[in-house]
This record gives structure tokens, C-alpha cells and sequence, in this order.
């Protein structure tokens, strides 16, 4: 019995031990899971506090791509000033100014009745500062301003354009996006954004949860997410931080960030961030992102002024951009438009008699934007410039202006009239194909660059042939073998040159330099071989100048490239660019003061505030004046009846200076422009240098004529006088002496005035003969060379 007992015992002994383990572990089980749970709340809040730290961070900043805006110069208007009213037409519709048929009575309007062009401007900052916005009325008669005044007819002495948006630098995606803060906003604007969107928005804490029901229950009858109930908050969470995956794990975590957002981020940052970067639209490439961008994409408005219909609009359009566009889908868009009108009666926003006058007006869309240029090369040789100054043009997190020498009107009137041209020579001879080009314009005074065209397409990041084409510019060069001969030696441009079959012992052998139509002429002047641009007589002059000192003048002229010792490069065997050989002409252009060229007047932020470049170089008298406006009256001959004489008809009644180039098959050909106030080069060829069978009057003079025509209004302007160490004198062409009354024919010439020639050694009279001055190799002489010696290949009577 006592062992039944003790075995009884030892059972309950160890069923106690049993149950106390299990209790024990039934404990640890969950204190461990306590723990595990614990530590994983504390994880998720630690998760939710970082995230949500890192929302409230980003909702605190502007997006880190805000654009870098391209700016060209602002057109000014002043009495006396030429004024084509149809290209100003032009850049105000590409601004987004609406032609009315009134008077203008609100920013962003313009009128043109008859010779007359009425404008008001909107605010705008420039290159100066801020301009706030203003009426001008304009009258023009011949082509230029003859009245200007404002809206009280008082008269004005100038008067700013808004400067034209040439382009932007953006992120990752092209973006058009104008952020202003939110007192900026009509309060009608915002008001119809809140009615159409998140009419609870001032009331709830992140989340709606009507909206959030009522949304749902509309997904759970489709089957799927069908129906947003975001609020305005939420929204601003998806748009900055989560993307627009539309999945129930990013609705989710949208919620829960909401909540925190709307406890750390006051309601009108909320809406202010809402209202700058929504989506609303698209321009081609480019998102049109903001209310401030999309009242002047779709009403070409500042917000300021767009109507109480136009408010509800683009309000209707958050919802769906595609879907309510007004201007492929009007009678959608006028639809959602009315449906924004009525909720904004039934928040109490506007009332009955409000609501039925908006709703029964037009949509009032302005036509889809044509850009003046696609811009896409100037953009990069402004980024160049840019950075060679200091300052990095890259998206940030403030918007920022830059303020370009530009000139709108003539950067599309180059690109065109190049696009134009090749397009010709391309049917013409298909063999061709692909032809390129480039093409600068500048004004010598100020270096500023008006045009630079660096291919057909203007894509960015494409070979820019205007700053890196480096090609032989051939007879394009032969001015500055003649500027040479007028500053080292005796020559004028009545000197006497042979025209004869000529050798030249080079390292690569005999150089027998030929004319392009093959033919000798004897005895020519100087002048003559620059306007018929003969090779021959200018090898003469280069074998006898010396490489050397022609390399030496150019660069001072402002070619940078390295250029051969040969003597072919009196006739253009070296390489240079575009935008170098326009530097150069127009340094000579500007009789012998250079001026770097720039194409930034100017940057600035959003606030104005100037940003501080590297300055430009000052101006510089390089060369010596006379021989430059000897230079000048000499292709202004070419111009006339020359191998530049295809410019005539581009420039009636203004004096004009040119030269073309052609080098060996026709693989490039040139032309060059120079005019009182501008300078210009065209080059077109193959990018790969195989002969095209161009030459420089047939394919470059003509894209520079085309320029004229289209913008000759602001390019033409008389040559420079003479300075006071040239005079213009009548000699006789055959010898290059003073004329007198025997001489058969007769010329007009410059000379510098210390070195004026002698009588006409044939026709001279019998006290002249006797008596008078004498042909002496003095150094006076039309046909005298350098030292006073006669040079090789030059020739006396």
C-alpha cells in the first residue's frame, strides 16, 4: 500500500513539474511574442516617423527641378526705329498674347489695326529688373516708328517687350512649370480647385472618409479601382513621394503619410504645393505642369487674369487632362467646366446669376503655341558660355531666368532661310544629300550674338557646327590677305597684280595655284581679285606678305584656330569655325576694334536677384582703321557686282559688304555678310567632307539673301564712313593713277591719304608730263610694292 502511495505521489510530482514547464513556457511564448510585437510596433513607428519625416522634408522645398529658363532679348520699341508689326505679331502670339479686336485692355493683349500695333504688356522681370505691366500704342509708317505712346496718348521714349521664351533646361522630364506662391493665386482660382477636387479640404485631417466610402464602394461595383477619394493632401503625397502605381499598398501608404503630413505642414502649403504642380496637359514633349503654366498654355494669361469660367476649366481638368482637353474634346471640357460651376455654387463660392453667365461663354482656348525656333543648339552654346562665366545652368530647387542676346525674329528667320536653302540645292542634285549647315549673326560693336544656328534640326546635344565645324574657309579668307597688304605694305586696292600662270616651291612639292573658271588675266587690281575672288593674283600677294604675317593679323581680327605657315593660306587652306570667321569679319566690320562675342546679358532667380558671372573681355583697337574700311569698300564691291552680288536684291538702297568661299570639289562653300551694324557668316557642306559640288555664291550667299528678306528690317543698316585717314578719289582702272580728263575710263577708289597715287602715267598732260609728279617706286605707286620695291608678281606701267 505504501508504495502505491509513494508511486502516486511521484506522478503528481512530476504532472506538477510538467504543468509548471508548460505554465513557464506559455510565459516565455508570450513574453517573447510581446517583445517581438513590441519591437515590431516600435519598428513600424520608427518606419512611419522616418517616413513621414522625410515627407514633411520634401513637402517643405520646391522640387529639385525647377527650370533654368532661356530668355532672347526683349525687343524695344522707339520712335525712328525700323518695326516689321507682323513679326511683332508673331512673337507675341508664340508668348502667349491674344489678338483682340479692341482696344487692349488687359495684360497679355494686343491689336493691329492698319499701321498701327497696340500692346499690354504683362509684369515681367528682365535683364534690368522688374517691368511692371503697361499699355503702348505703336504707329509705323516706311518701316519704322514714327509715334509712340501710352494709353493717355503722352508720347514714350522707349518702350520693352516681354523678352520670348527661347526654352528651358529641366530634369530628367521636360517640364514647363512657373511655381508662385500662394497669395499669388486669384482666390476664385483656388476656390474652384477645392470645389472640384476636395471640397472638405479646410475640415478634414489627411484623409476624407466620405469621400474615401463613397469611392470605395464604386470600386468594389467595377471590379477594380475605378475611383479616386483622394483628398487634395493625398494627392500632393502620390504626386511629390510615391509615384502613380494604383495599388492598395500605395493607397495605403498614401493614407498614412497624409495623416502625418496634414500634423507637420500647414493646410495653405498644402494647397500652394497642389496648385504649382499638378498635371494638366501636354505640349508636344513637355508636361504642362501648375496652374500658372496652364492658363498660358490653354489661355495665354497670366492667373491673374483669367476669367471665373477659365478658373473652372482648368480646375475641371485635374481630373483627366486627355479626357477634358479643351481643344480636341471642346464639348467634354465644356461639360466638366459646367459640372466645376456648379459645385462652386454648391459650396457657396459663387452664386446662381454667377454660375449661368460663366457657363454660357465660349471656352475662349487659345490656338496650340507655333515656337518660334526649336532652339535646341543655342541652348547648348548658351549652357557653354554659361559655364565658361561660372555658373552651371541646372534644374534646381528655385527657377531661375537667363537673359540671352538673342534676337528672336532673326534666329528663325536664319534657321529657315538655311533649312530653306538646302532643302533646293538638295533636290537639285540629290547627290548632295545630306547636306548641313550653320550660321551666325552678331553685332561687332557689343560681341552680342543675334543669331547661332548650328545645324538644320536645332536638336540639343547634336554636333554644333557654328561653335565646332572647323572647315576651310577658302576665298572667304583672301580679305584678310588684302588687310595684311594694307597695313604691312604699300597696296591699295588699285595695286596692279599679275594674273598669270604662276609656281610655288612648297614642302609638299610645286604648288600651281589655278582660277576657278581657269583663265589668266594678265594684269588685274587688287580690288578686282577680291570681287571676282581670283586665286592667282592673291597667291602672288600671299607668297609675297609672308604666312606669317597674314596668320598674325587674323588673329588679331579674332580667329582663334591654329592656321598653316603655307603660303596656301592666302587662299584659305587653314581651318576655322563659323562663329570665329563672324568675330573676325566683324571685328573689321567694326574698323579695327574687337569685341569678344557673348551670348548672356544676364542671369537672374525667381526673386530677381542678379546672379554674378565672369564679366566679358572690354573692347580692344586691334587694327588700324583705315585698312579695314579699305577692306570693307572692297567686298562691298563683290556685293555689287562681284560673286556676292546675289545679295543685291536682298538689300535695295543700303551699301552692303560680302564675300564668298568655295574650297577644292565644292565641299564647302561660304558667304559673309557685313553691314553698319552686323556681321554674319553662313557655311553649308557634308559632315563628312565628300565633295558636294557647291560653291559659296550658289549655296551660301543665297541662305544670307534669304536672311535679308526675312529679316533684313532689323539687320540692314549703311556701312561706316570712311575715317579721316581715307579718301575717295577717281583713277583710271588700267594703270591705277589719278584719272584726268584723257583717261578712256574712269573708276571710283579709296585710298589711305598718305599714300594717294600718282597721275595717270598714259594720260598724263604736257605740263604734267614734264612738270608733274612722276611714277616712282616710292612707295605711291597703284602698282608699288612693300619697302618700295616692286614685288614679284606685281605690275608697273
Amino acid at each position: 500500500m505504501s508504495a502505491r502511495r509513494s508511486t502516486k505521489s511521484a506522478r503528481r510530482r512530476r504532472s506538477g513539474r510538467t504543468a509548471g514547464a508548460r505554465a513557464r513556457r506559455r510565459r516565455g511564448v508570450a513574453i517573447g511574442t510581446l517583445a517581438l510585437a513590441s519591437a515590431a510596433a516600435l519598428w513600424l513607428g520608427l518606419a512611419l516617423w522616418s517616413a513621414g519625416e522625410r515627407a514633411v522634408a520634401s513637402l517643405e522645398r520646391d522640387p529639385p527641378n525647377a527650370p533654368v529658363e532661356i530668355l532672347a532679348a526683349p525687343r524695344v520699341l522707339r520712335v525712328g526705329r525700323r518695326v516689321d508689326l507682323s513679326a511683332v505679331a508673331e512673337e507675341l502670339a508664340a508668348q502667349r498674347y491674344r489678338a483682340v479686336p479692341r482696344v487692349p485692355a488687359r495684360p497679355g493683349e494686343y491689336r493691329i489695326s492698319g499701321n498701327r500695333l497696340e500692346v499690354y504688356r504683362r509684369p515681367f522681370t528682365g535683364p534690368h529688373g522688374y517691368a511692371g505691366a503697361a499699355f503702348a500704342r505703336v504707329t509705323v509708317d516706311g518701316g519704322r516708328a514714327v509715334r509712340l505712346e501710352d494709353a493717355s496718348g503722352r508720347p514714350l521714349g522707349a518702350f520693352t517687350l516681354e523678352p520670348v521664351r527661347l526654352g528651358a533646361y529641366h530634369g530628367p522630364e521636360l517640364v514647363d512649370r512657373r511655381p508662385l506662391p500662394l497669395d499669388r493665386y486669384p482666390p476664385r482660382l483656388v476656390q474652384a480647385v477645392v470645389a472640384a477636387e476636395d471640397a472638405r479640404f479646410m475640415r478634414h485631417r489627411g484623409i476624407d472618409l466620405r469621400a474615401v466610402l463613397r469611392a470605395a464602394w464604386a470600386d468594389i461595383r467595377g471590379g477594380g479601382l475605378v475611383q479616386g477619394g483622394s483628398t487634395i493632401t493625398q494627392q500632393v503625397v502620390k504626386n511629390r513621394l510615391l509615384g502613380h502605381q494604383r495599388t492598395w499598398m500605395r493607397k495605403l501608404r498614401e493614407a498614412i503619410l497624409a495623416l502625418y503630413v496634414e500634423r507637420r505642414v500647414s493646410k495653405r502649403r498644402i494647397l500652394e504645393i497642389y496648385l504649382n504642380e499638378v498635371y494638366l496637359g501636354q505640349e508636344g514633349a513637355v508636361s504642362i505642369v501648375g496652374m500658372p503654366a496652364a492658363a498660358l498654355h490653354y489661355f495665354g494669361k497670366d492667373i491673374s487674369d483669367l476669367t471665373l469660367d477659365e478658373q473652372a476649366m482648368l480646375a475641371g481638368l485635374i481630373a483627366s487632362p486627355g479626357r477634358f482637353d479643351p481643344r480636341r474634346r471642346p464639348e467634354a471640357a465644356r461639360a466638366r467646366r459646367n459640372w466645376v460651376l456648379e459645385r462652386m455654387e454648391q459650396i457657396g463660392a459663387i452664386d446662381p446669376a454667377e454660375r449661368e453667365r460663366a457657363a454660357a461663354r465660349p471656352l475662349g482656348v487659345v490656338a496650340s503655341r507655333r515656337r518660334l525656333d526649336p532652339a535646341g543648339d543655342l541652348l547648348d552654346a548658351v549652357q557653354r558660355e554659361l559655364v565658361s562665366r561660372g555658373w552651371e545652368p541646372r534644374p534646381g530647387e528655385e527657377r531661375a531666368r537667363v537673359f540671352t542676346t538673342i534676337d528672336p525674329a532673326v534666329q528663325r528667320a536664319a534657321r529657315e532661310a538655311l533649312r530653306s536653302v538646302l532643302d533646293r540645292l538638295e533636290r537639285e542634285d540629290p547627290r548632295r544629300a545630306p547636306l548641313e549647315g550653320a550660321v551666325v549673326v552678331l553685332r561687332p560693336a557689343s560681341g552680342e550674338i543675334l543669331a547661332i544656328v548650328g545645324g538644320r534640326k536645332g536638336s540639343r546635344g547634336a554636333f554644333n557646327r557654328a561653335l565646332d565645324a572647323h572647315r576651310q574657309p577658302g576665298s572667304a579668307f583672301k580679305p584678310f590677305v588684302a588687310l595684311t597688304a594694307f597695313i604691312e605694305g604699300h597696296w591699295q586696292p588699285s595695286s596692279l597684280l599679275a594674273d598669270e600662270p604662276i609656281e610655288i616651291r612648297t614642302a609638299n612639292g610645286l604648288w600651281r595655284p589655278r582660277n576657278v573658271d581657269g583663265r589668266y588675266r594678265g594684269t588685274v587690281t587688287l580690288r578686282q581679285a577680291i570681287e571676282e575672288s581670283l586665286n592667282v593674283p592673291m597667291a602672288w600677294l600671299g607668297r609675297t606678305l609672308g604666312a606669317e604675317a597674314i596668320r598674325s593679323w587674323a588673329r588679331l581680327a579674332g580667329i582663334r584656330s591654329p592656321l598653316p605657315s603655307a603660303v596656301s593660306l592666302a587662299l584659305g587652306t587653314g581651318e576655322v569655325t563659323p562663329l570665329e570667321l563672324a568675330v573676325a569679319y566683324g571685328t573689321i566690320g567694326n574698323l579695327g576694334k574687337y569685341q569678344a562675342p557673348r551670348l548672356v546679358r544676364g542671369v537672374r532667380t525667381a526673386d530677381g536677384a542678379a546672379v554674378p558671372l565672369e564679366p566679358m573681355a572690354p573692347p580692344e583697337n586691334r587694327l588700324p582703321p583705315e585698312p579695314c574700311y579699305l577692306v570693307l569698300d572692297m567686298m562691298a564691291g563683290a556685293a555689287e557686282h562681284g560673286t556676292a552680288r546675289g545679295l543685291a536684291s536682298a538689300a535695295p538702297g543700303v551699301r552692303v559688304a560680302a564675300k564668298t568661299g568655295t574650297t577644292q570639289d565644292g565641299r564647302d562653300a561660304w558667304g559673309v555678310l557685313v553691314t553698319g551694324d552686323t556681321a554674319a557668316v553662313c557655311w553649308v557642306g557634308r559632315d563628312d567632307g565628300k565633295p558636294a559640288r557647291l560653291y559659296g555664291a550658289g549655296a551660301a550667299i543665297p541662305v544670307l539673301a534669304e536672311l535679308l528678306r526675312r529679316a533684313g528690317w532689323l539687320l540692314l543698316a549703311p556701312l561706316p564712313d570712311p575715317p579721316p585717314g581715307v579718301v575717295e578719289v577717281t583713277i583710271d582702272p588700267d594703270t591705277g593713277g589719278l584719272a584726268t580728263w584723257r583717261c578712256p575710263r574712269k573708276a571710283r577708289e579709296v585710298f589711305t591719304r598718305d599714300r594717294l597715287p600718282v597721275t595717270c602715267p598714259r594720260h598724263r598732260g604736257f605740263f604734267q608730263r614734264f612738270f608733274g609728279r612722276r611714277l616712282e617706286p616710292d612707295g605711291r605707286g597703284g602698282g608699288a610694292g612693300r619697302d618700295g620695291r616692286p614685288a614679284p608678281g606685281l605690275r608697273r606701267h
